[in-house]
Order: C-alpha cells, then sequence, then structure tokens
C-alpha cells in the first residue's frame, strides 16, 4: 500500500504532460510585444524543439509501456524516499539513493530496484497481465519524476545541437530555468502553476533522431512544497539496444 501515491501520480503524468504542452505552445504563438530596447539574443526554443524534447520523454515512457523491441534501461538518482510524506505532507522529505537496471523487451520484463536500502527484483512475462502490469508501474514510476522536469525545461531549453549516445545520432538539449528570459517566464510559471513543487530544474536530455524518444538524460530539479519543505532530486537515464 506505500507505494499507491506514487503510481497514482504515474496515471496522472500523460494528461499533465498534455496541459503543460499546449502552455508551451500558447507561449510561444502569444503576440509579441513590440520594444525600442536592443534586440537580445537569448536562446528561445521554437515550438517544433519544445515539443519534440517533451514528446521524447512520453515516448520512452510509451516504450516501456508496450516495448516493439528489446532494450536496456539504467536509472540512478537521489530522490524523496520517504513514504510517510506521501501520506503526510508534513512529513519532511528524506533524499536518498534510487536507481532502476530494467531489460525490457515484447515478451518479458525484468527489473532491479534500489530505493534507499531496500533492493527488489521481479520478472513479468507477456500475457501475465498482473505482473506485466506491475512491471510498467514500476518503470512509470521511476520515470514520472524526471518527465515533469523535462515538460517544465521545454519551455526554456535551448535549440539542440546534433551529438551522439553511443552509437546512437541525437539531439541534445539543454535547459535552466534560473536562466529564463522575459518571454520564457510565461510558459514557465503556467506550468510552475500545474506542477507546483517543482521551484527550478536544470539539465540535459538527449532524444534520439530517427525515433524521437528520450535516450539519456541528466537533470537536477528543486522542490518547495506547500509547508516550505525544500529539497533537490538528482536523475540520470539512458536507454541501450
Amino acid at each position: 500500500m506505500k507505494r499507491i501515491d506514487p503510481y497514482m501520480r504515474v496515471l496522472a503524468a500523460p494528461a499533465c504532460l498534455v496541459l503543460l504542452a499546449a502552455l508551451v505552445a500558447c507561449n510561444k504563438s502569444s503576440t509579441p510585444v513590440i520594444s525600442s530596447a536592443p534586440a537580445t539574443h537569448a536562446s528561445t526554443p521554437n515550438l517544433t524543439d519544445a515539443t519534440r524534447l517533451s514528446d521524447g520523454a512520453t515516448k520512452l515512457m510509451d516504450a516501456m509501456d508496450k516495448p516493439t523491441k528489446s532494450f536496456h534501461f539504467s536509472f540512478k538518482g537521489e530522490e524523496n524516499i520517504n513514504m510517510k510524506y506521501q501520506q503526510d505532507k508534513t512529513q519532511a522529505p528524506k533524499v536518498g539513493p534510487v536507481a532502476l537496471l530494467a531489460e525490457i523487451s515484447p515478451e518479458e520484463i525484468s527489473l532491479t530496484e534500489t530505493r534507499g536500502p531496500t533492493t527488489t527484483t521481479s520478472k513479468a512475462k507477456k500475457g501475465d497481465d498482473m505482473s506485466w502490469a506491475m512491471a510498467n508501474l514500476t518503470t512509470l514510476g521511476v520515470m514520472t519524476s524526471p518527465n515533469f522536469a523535462i515538460a517544465v525545461g521545454s519551455s526554456v531549453a535551448s535549440s539542440p545541437n546534433s551529438d551522439l549516445v553511443g552509437a546512437i545520432p541525437a539531439d541534445k538539449f539543454t535547459f535552466d530555468t534560473r536562466a529564463a528570459n522575459p518571454s520564457q517566464k510565461v510558459g514557465l510559471d503556467a506550468a510552475r502553476s500545474i506542477l507546483t513543487t517543482i521551484k527550478d530544474c536544470k539539465g540535459t536530455a538527449w532524444i534520439a533522431k530517427d525515433s524521437g524518444l528520450l535516450i539519456k538524460f541528466n537533470i537536477d530539479t528543486d522542490y518547495v512544497d506547500k509547508n516550505n519543505h525544500a529539497w533537490t532530486e538528482h536523475y540520470e537515464g539512458e536507454v541501450t539496444p
């Protein structure tokens, strides 16, 4: 029962990501403000870049949920692991180590998950609906917080550079909400109004050029809740064939 609230966040994630993408779109299509001040060259993503970045995270979640090919996913980070906090927000967050090693194929999912001092392993085969669903909840639960951070960061991400992740050509995006320019702050504030505990996020994300899939990320996210608890989480992940 202690994982119910994190799983509810997983169920809410797609709707939040769609709404955030819509807010970014509205921000990019807003009527420009005419000013006599000298033009600045702050990096502002176009809608295609922002959508490609936020969609890449969603595509990774889809690939985990309904895999059509085999791949390995590794994740490590530092997150709030105080499970009492999920039920009682007056509890102080406790940041600790988390990790997931996942071997995913259309026929089988094998997982090794670590949260704080506890490590669990599980395996699910296609056709065993219950175990498959539980495996999906684990992988999607791990990805929910990084995906929310990427959704917020996409509103301020720089235009991508070409890079390689292993042998895979990728678009490399960087973002830092602390460096948002005035026009970016409109979309950023709208995103924060939905994901109310995210104060700032900074990181790098790589989107595969051919599939549009998020294949690597390195993100730091600062949180502040309504009880003024403040903490920082870190997420690193990579997909390999």
